[in-house]
């Protein structure tokens, strides 16, 4: 056999082989799939037409007290959504309107409630992962999330009393628009 045969013939059996190894894995779906990032603290999901983001808790170091609990509700549907949240013993209820977002973080500028939301009777070791159930009308969804602590000095001042919360509704607010998510964002 000539050797330019020879090459020929080596070069045609690796074009056999390439695409049945791994190299035809980086073609495959489940490396060009659709993947989408969550660039905050907190966990994300989305229930129906609503999207949960930032969904987080922080306690003390110790986890003696309770923890405060944050998220973000992002209502992309045509019609107002009445969602609420379950974790432990504690739930929070919230109108919003479409296209609006309600920001549960008293201490941030886009927030849509002064309140503090406090769990007292959770069951968590800080890093266990807690079970949140978020409902938006008839459908549910729970989502984990992980119970951080002021190991992080940037977390320090989230850290609720050791005093237990009164329920939102107990609570003195502001602005009584300010529970029925008037805040809008570009989402």
């Amino acid at each position: 056999m000539k050797r330019h045969n020879r090459a020929a013939l080596a070069v045609a059996a690796l074009a056999l082989v390439i695409p049945v190894s791994g190299c035809a894995s980086l073609l495959s779906p489940h490396q060009t799939a659709e993947y989408h990032y969550n660039g905050g603290d907190g966990a994300s999901g989305a229930v129906g037409d609503v999207e949960v983001r930032g969904l987080m808790l922080i306690t003390d170091q110790e986890s003696s007290g309770p923890a405060q609990l944050f998220f973000t509700l992002i209502n992309k549907g045509d019609s107002t959504a009445k969602v609420s949240i379950e974790v432990a013993d504690t739930t929070v209820s919230e109108s919003i309107k479409a296209g609006d977002t309600f920001v549960q973080d008293p201490k941030s500028p886009e927030t849509s409630s002064k309140e503090v939301v406090t769990v007292d009777s959770l069951k968590a070791k800080p890093g266990d992962l807690v079970d949140i159930t978020v409902k938006n009308g008839s459908e549910e969804k729970v989502i984990e999330t992980q119970l951080l602590t002021d190991t992080l000095p940037y977390y320090n001042e989230y850290v609720p009393s050791e005093s237990p919360s009164e329920s939102p509704s107990d609570m003195p607010t502001e602005d009584a628009g300010s529970a029925e998510g008037t805040a809008t964002a570009d989402g």
